[in-house]
Parts: C-alpha cells; structure tokens; sequence
C-alpha cells in the first residue's frame, strides 16, 4: 500500500490512472486492508474471509506486471 501511494504522489493522478495496472493495485490493497481489519477486530464470517482470501491471492497477479512475458500475455487481449 505504501509503494501505491508513493507511487500517486510521484506520478500525479492523471499518469497514475492511465496505468491499469496502478489500479488494480489500490482495489487490491485497500480490499485486502478492510477485510483483514473487518475479520480480525469485528467479526468474521465466511463470506468476510473468503473475500479476504480472494484480495490476498489476487495480489498475487501484481507478479503478472513484473514479468515481461506474463505481462504481455494479458495484454494481448485488449
């Protein structure tokens, strides 16, 4: 989350937003944030952890941008 905001702050929002990929990135961080806050201090239900578990894997796709190969895969089809 922090490398997101740095991230902001250095681009400007306009640059930020034009990266796709910057988005998924803040969806992921702050989902994955609410739902650790919401299961560990308020209560947890099946439905909060499984959605935790759902943002907790998908930042596992952050790796897809880091490899050149991958990345172009999910590109081709736009």
């Amino acid at each position: 989350m922090l490398d997101t905001t740095i991230r902001l702050y250095g681009l400007g929002w306009h640059s930020f937003r034009a990266n796709g990929w910057n988005l998924f990135d803040v969806v992921v961080a702050s989902g994955s944030f609410t739902t650790t806050l919401i299961a560990h201090f308020y209560f947890s239900s099946f439905e909060i952890l499984l959605l935790q578990k759902l943002f907790l894997v998908s930042i596992a796709f952050k790796l897809v941008q880091r490899v050149d190969s991958l990345n172009q895969l999910f590109k081709t089809g736009t």
